[in-house]
């Protein structure tokens, strides 16, 4: 749900594939250090919670929030030395993506103050967008992108002048200014090197906090064997535009962000032996005990398997996907509970 392929856009996305360079980004930035993504978090004995995929819906994200009781009404952090995960596909299907990538930066800040940490993973959905794959990024999503790089314009041409600024490009005929230009900003910000495609690069797509394994949709032992750390930093010099190509784990259909082999029956799965016969060998591999995972929506809430070696976190809480009653994981002292509204 939540794919513009409207006319509008598609005439827009013509339009700017005859041009040989819309804008892209990366042409007039400034070379950009790699980050070195978290990849390994101690607990130290601190609570740990995890959020599952918000695709674009604040209202429903600030719910899943609160319910973790690390954010109180106002949205100022509360959780105090808690971990915080959040396992990616905060983009696509909704209209508020970028509020929503703010409010954990700003949490991220908050919490790292009273010893506690925000970490924000990297799941299909920013995969695919920053490979430029727009096909279910909704028209609010589209407006909020343009409005965001319309304001950052004008800032730099307040600071510099505006005869200093690099002018917007002309509408080309048969294209609406609206969805040229909010088209135009998504490339801007999510295509690599572009300000959104840098923040993301700072985010695991893989992660381990003491002995939990994240990953947006899966883990095998050959991901343990190529190296968590490895794989991150090599997502993280694909999207600040170092490298041409992100690691094939973060592509194949069986890799960190796709599979469906943890999905439950709900990912299409008759029957879990296999899978959690490879994911014992994985986290074997890790030292870990679980594995939290979101991706595959799970119509009846949140629910485990493989004898609560796999924790399926996505309960399809994004209006754009099911906008079920959100729910979060919390982790004390290795005892998992579902926290409900």
């Amino acid at each position: 749900g939540g794919a513009a392929a409207a006319p509008a856009l598609l005439a827009a996305q013509s339009a700017l594939a005859k041009k040989d360079n819309p804008g892209k980004p990366g042409a007039q930035k400034a070379k950009i250090d790699v980050p070195k993504p978290v990849t390994n978090l101690d607990l130290n004995g601190r609570r740990l919670v995890a959020v599952g995929d918000v695709h674009g819906d604040f209202a429903q994200a600030m719910k899943a929030l609160e319910l973790s009781k690390c954010m109180d009404s106002e949205g100022k952090w509360i959780g105090g030395t808690t971990v915080l995960v959040q396992v990616g596909d905060i983009l696509d299907r909704g209209d508020n993506e970028l509020a929503i990538m703010r409010k954990f930066q700003k949490l991220a800040r908050e919490a790292k103050e009273a010893g506690g940490d925000v970490v924000v993973m990297n799941g299909n959905h920013e995969i695919m967008n920053v490979m430029g794959d727009f096909r279910y990024v909704t028209k609010g999503a589209f407006g909020e992108c343009r409005r965001w790089v319309e304001k950052r314009r004008a800032r730099e041409a307040e600071k510099l002048g505006e005869e200093n600024v690099e002018p917007l490009p002309p509408v080309p005929d048969g294209v609406t200014p609206n969805s040229y230009y909010g088209l135009w900003a998504r490339r801007d910000l999510f295509l690599p090197g572009g300000e959104m495609a840098v923040k993301m690069a700072s985010n695991p797509t893989v992660l381990q906090v003491g002995d939990t394994v994240f990953a947006h949709a899966g883990i095998t032992e050959n991901h343990v064997d190529y190296g968590f750390q490895r794989l991150n930093n090599e997502v993280a010099a694909w999207m600040v535009g170092k490298n041409s190509q992100p690691p094939k784990h973060v592509l194949e259909e069986k890799g960190v962000v796709w599979t469906r082999d943890y999905g439950g029956a709900e990912g299409g799965n008759k029957s879990e032996a296999a899978a959690c016969k490879r994911l014992t060998e994985a986290l074997d591999a890790t030292g870990a005990k679980r594995l939290i995972v979101g991706h595959t929506p799970q119509q009846k809430g949140i629910n485990s398997g493989c004898g609560g070696k796999v924790w399926r976190s996505d309960t399809g809480m994004s209006r754009g996907i099911y906008g079920n009653t959100p729910q979060v994981i919390e982790i004390v002292n290795g005892r998992v509970r579902i926290l409900s509204a």
